[in-house]
Order: structure tokens, then sequence, then C-alpha cells
């Protein structure tokens, strides 16, 4: 089974293909397809700090210690980005998700597209992340 940081760097080598626009009018795909989350869990419990628009984010360790998220944003950039972190984890087991840090994501290669407080809120993202299989 390849590793959750493999995975980054796999996923981030073939993001790389994708000039400035193209990877922001990907981001944007990727949150169209993005199932809502329950309003019920759209409370400030489960909200990132720091983020440009509003995003929730709730996870969940299933009886084989891996961990479940479901999210949400009001912005497409927000939501995509989010769906492509997450879906790096989802799914996978609790430990090694507890060990991984926001320098583990930079392999992505979409930090250096996002404004500096979008930086902000996908470094609060993984924090998030990170947090909840903790």
């Amino acid at each position: 089974m390849t590793s959750i940081i493999e995975n980054i760097k796999a996923r981030g080598k073939d993001l790389s293909v994708l000039e400035g626009m193209n990877r922001i009018q990907y981001l944007v795909d990727l949150a169209k397809e993005v199932k809502p989350l329950a309003n019920k869990h759209k409370i400030n419990q489960n909200k990132i700090r720091g983020c440009a628009s509003n995003l929730w984010v709730v996870g969940e360790m299933n009886r084989y210690n891996k961990m479940y998220y479901e999210y949400d944003a009001d912005a497409f950039i927000t939501k995509g980005t989010a769906r492509l972190v997450i879906e790096l984890v989802d799914q996978q087991p609790k430990e090694e998700i507890a060990k991984l840090t926001r320098e583990d994501f930079n392999a992505l290669g979409i930090k250096e597209l996002l404004t500096p407080q979008r930086q902000n809120g996908l470094g609060n993202l993984i924090a998030r992340i990170v947090g909840l299989a903790q």
C-alpha cells in the first residue's frame, strides 16, 4: 500500500502539467462534484478559521481505524482545494494522517496559486484534518 505522502507527491506530479489558470479551473471543476454538507454540520465548531470563505470539515473514525471526512465551502476554489486535500487522506489509517504536517502537502504545488489568505486557510484545513485524526 502506498503512503499518503507518496500519493501527495504523485498527485502533485499529475497537477504539474497544468499551467496557472488551468490549475485554478481544475479546482473549480473538482468543487462542482462535491456533495453538500448537511446544515447540522455547518457550525462554528467545524468551521476552518482564516479562510477567505466559509469552509466546514467534519471527520470520524470507523471501527477499522480509518478516517472519513465530509466538507463543504461557499466558494468553488476553497471547496475544490478542500476536495483535493481531503481525497488524499479520506479512508486512510488514522495513525498515518495524525503524523502529517502542512509541509507534506507542499508537493501538491497548489499553495503558490492561492492568495495569502487562502494559503492560510489551506494550512488551517490541513491542521484540522490532522487534528481530527489525533
